[in-house]
């Protein structure tokens, strides 16, 4: 009778310390979960590429590649077939000067446009679907010292242009913002959000206008922010919102932003000395959360929407690259290191360097033992994350009860 109640007491504690198991397997992954895990090495897609730095590449509906890249002198535009063969690149140098156009879109009519500085100019370029140059134009915002920041194509024809000017160095700036036709006339520009140090750095189109991210700094008092800026469609300042401050989210780098699907915003960068910094909008553009990364000197230079969250491109220093994969409220699933891969950074960041790849996995472009550098990266399974070493741990507890459920079961056998 004695041994009924005890191989019955052993059969509930076995029963509860199961159950408890697998309820700590099936909790959700909390906000401070992180995972560093390395994905499978990127695959190199072209290792002739020319340049010393890649930009921006995009994917055409063909399944080819677009992408920019630049050494000390030239701007290369090159194209690749959707089997990665090398189809053709057009060397870009304009009056003999280093021509370094940083910023690449695709145009609805299967053309290209690039945009840069030269000597000082905001360039814009045109090219037909062959890279052969269609018109080049430049423009002054009268400033000594500028900065092309960003270049889109405006849905109604043309181009939005946002650059940063300054009076002189290291001085006191303001958001040069402009629109040209289709030809890339000048129709206007402004001077917005003056005598501050602002800098723009991602133009998005909307429904009222233009949305603008920008950083702002002001020495009195000493602070900078992470700002949004909506215009109108002439370009008419429509209000602003910023976040940051002084403290500990003071010095805030040249940020970028994209628009989520709940018609917020994602904004990214870094903060001087600091993890890099994300901050998450809705779309009346209240804080809903944000979220620092990696170490002091680290940015975030790129960002994906993906089905449960955010990947994040990381810039971790000048040789290092890092990849995150968040939930929805920023917290980290994995991250990933790739040596040896550098990504321009600060002003020079460029927010189109990752991209989704029509067959599945990421396309990107960065730079490589000095050289233009293409990779295809598939984590099509997903590397592992807590809950899977939970269960993990479920099972192995699950083992370990049954063998001392069997121990014990025998002693006492032994024992009668």
């Amino acid at each position: 009778m004695q041994d009924a109640k005890q191989r019955k007491i052993g059969v509930a504690l076995f029963a509860a310390t199961l159950a408890a198991l697998l309820a700590l397997s099936l909790l959700p992954l909390s906000g401070s979960t992180s995972t560093s895990q390395p994905i499978a090495a990127p695959v190199e897609l072209q290792t002739k590429l020319p340049g010393v730095v890649g930009y921006s590449v995009y994917q055409l509906d063909d399944g080819s590649l677009v992408l920019n890249s630049i050494n000390q002198s030239c701007t290369f535009l090159t194209k690749l077939d959707a089997t990665h063969k090398l189809l053709w690149t057009r060397t870009i140098q304009i009056d003999g000067a280093d021509t370094a156009l940083q910023r690449l879109v695709i145009c609805r009519d299967g053309g290209f446009a690039l945009a840069g500085l030269i000597n000082n100019r905001y360039v814009l370029m045109k090219t037909d679907s062959e890279g052969l140059i269609q018109w080049t134009q430049t423009y002054s915002s009268e400033a000594p010292v500028n900065y092309l920041m960003a270049v889109i194509e405006v849905r109604e024809g043309g181009f939005a242009l946002a650059a940063f000017g300054a009076p002189v160095e290291d001085g006191l700036g303001w958001i040069w913002f402009a629109r040209t036709d289709a030809l890339g006339n000048l129709m206007w520009s402004k001077n917005l959000m003056g005598p501050l140090n602002t800098c723009p750095s991602t133009i998005i189109e909307t429904d009222h206008g233009f949305t603008l991210s920008a950083v702002s700094y002001s020495f009195v008092p000493d602070q900078a922010l992470y700002m949004l800026l909506k215009l109108d469609k002439d370009g008419q300042p429509l209000g602003n919102t910023t976040y940051g401050g002084t403290g500990f989210y003071y010095q805030t780098e040249c940020n970028g932003a994209i628009a989520t699907s709940d018609g917020g915003y994602l904004l990214i960068g870094y903060l001087w000395l600091k993890p890099a910094w994300v901050v998450k909008v809705d779309a009346a553009g209240a804080m809903e959360w944000n979220q620092t990364y990696g170490e002091s000197g680290h940015a975030i230079v790129g960002a994906l929407s993906t089905e449960d969250g955010y990947l994040l491109l990381e810039f971790q220093k000048p040789n290092a690259t890092g990849l995150i994969l968040t939930d929805k409220f920023g917290a980290v699933i994995w991250n990933s290191t790739f040596a040896d891969v550098t990504l321009p950074v600060g002003l020079e960041a460029n927010f189109n360097s990752l991209i989704p790849a029509k067959e599945g996995g990421y396309i990107l472009i960065a730079s490589h033992n000095n050289s233009t550098w293409l990779a295809k990266l598939d984590f099509s399974q997903d590397p592992p994350t807590l809950q899977l070493h939970l269960v993990a741990a479920t099972v192995g507890a699950f083992v370990a009860v049954a063998m001392l459920f069997m121990i014990w079961q025998k002693k006492k056998r032994r024992q009668g």
